[in-house]
């Protein structure tokens, strides 16, 4: 017969699931600018080249990200660290290549569901 005082038990701090770590918005900037060059070089016949100029502003018109990115869409010149809350969105994004050119987009919604307040 076992001694019941004397069985492993589970905690409760076992069973609660680990959070996320929160993002930021260096992290995601060259897979943001790639998938947005993806875009523009389907739709336009010039040329989009490096490097590469990311802003994201957010909804209420700050600016939340800068930074400049290479061709491999590696981030250069370090923007600020700064974390990807939820009450950034939607954002504006605008990447801007070597020739000046300006393009604008929307994006809607943060990119993981775990993201700070």
């Amino acid at each position: 017969m076992r001694n019941a005082k004397y069985e492993p038990r589970v905690s409760a701090e076992n069973k609660r699931p680990r959070a996320i770590p929160s993002i930021s918005y260096e992290h995601i900037a060259g897979g943001l600018a790639s998938e947005m060059a993806g875009f523009i070089q389907s739709k336009e016949p010039q040329q989009f080249c490096p490097p590469y100029n990311l802003i994201i502003l957010s909804n209420d018109g700050a600016v939340v990200f800068d930074c400049e990115l290479d061709k491999n869409w590696n981030a250069c010149d370090g923007g600020s660290e700064r974390k990807v809350r939820r009450s950034h969105f939607p954002a504006t994004a605008l990447l801007t290549d070597s020739a000046h050119v300006t393009r604008t987009f929307l994006i809607e919604r943060a990119p993981y569901r775990n993201i700070g307040e």
